[in-house]
């Protein structure tokens, strides 16, 4: 009886070759798309982590009847972090004030201490590839029209210190309204006479930017995106 010939036949080390090259090749574009893919992934968290921040924070000012502020640190490096973000519920009502044992003044993002009947109510640090920024916002002719127009979003933190350490810091009260501390006008004074304020975030590796408006009226919360 006669057999018919196979046509299955072993790879060679060529062939093997030629695929494992293939298979590396698919695996670096993968991985490289991947990899400029995360600062975008990271941005887009950052920045909806900062409006869960600020809408958590009035909401809790509501609920219990303290001052809750929340205090941006841009230059805050340790850890490998690239600013951090605290919600600090004022219990003691002196945190803006001179006299407070702790006060925001002299607040020390590392430590995170808190008064007697204070606490710290939530804690946030950016990742490497996010940071406060960049210095002009949301662009230097950015404007926002009525009913927000007379924010200012073409800097980076508007209600920021313009030196030092920069710190910064929204404080709601138990009416939900929105106080700003920490720019021109010192750390212990809030900003007078604003519609609002912001704060930018960016990712400088692809070029994106998210930018939160906070009302004082009203402690409202929105995200402004831009590129990214």
């Amino acid at each position: 009886m006669r057999q018919r010939p196979t046509s299955a036949h072993a790879f060679t080390l060529i062939e093997l070759a030629v695929v494992m090259a293939i298979i590396l090749t698919l695996g670096a574009l993968a991985w490289s798309n991947l990899w400029r893919l995360r600062p975008r992934a990271q941005l887009a968290d950052a920045s909806s982590e900062l409006v869960a921040l600020v809408h958590g924070a009035r909401q809790h000012a509501l609920a219990t009847g303290n001052d809750v502020a929340v205090m941006v640190f841009p230059t805050y490096a340790a850890s490998g972090a690239t600013g951090r973000v605290i919600v600090y519920e004022d219990g003691n009502a002196d945190f803006f004030s001179d006299l407070g044992t702790v006060n925001f003044a002299g607040y020390d993002p590392a430590v995170q201490k808190h008064g007697t009947r204070s606490q710290i109510v939530a804690d946030y640090d950016f990742p490497r590839t996010v940071v406060v920024g960049p210095a002009a916002g949301a662009g230097p002719a950015a404007a926002l029209v009525a009913p927000l127009a007379g924010i200012p979003i073409n800097v980076d933190c508007s209600f920021c210190k313009a030196d030092g350490d920069r710190r910064g810091a929204i404080r709601f009260d138990s009416r939900g309204r929105a106080f700003f501390y920490g720019g021109n006008t010192g750390v212990g004074q809030p900003a007078a006479d604003v519609v609002g304020g912001s704060l930018s975030v960016a990712a400088p590796e692809v070029g994106g930017q998210r930018t939160l408006i906070i009302t004082s009226g009203t402690g409202s919360v929105t995200l402004h995106n831009r590129g990214g």
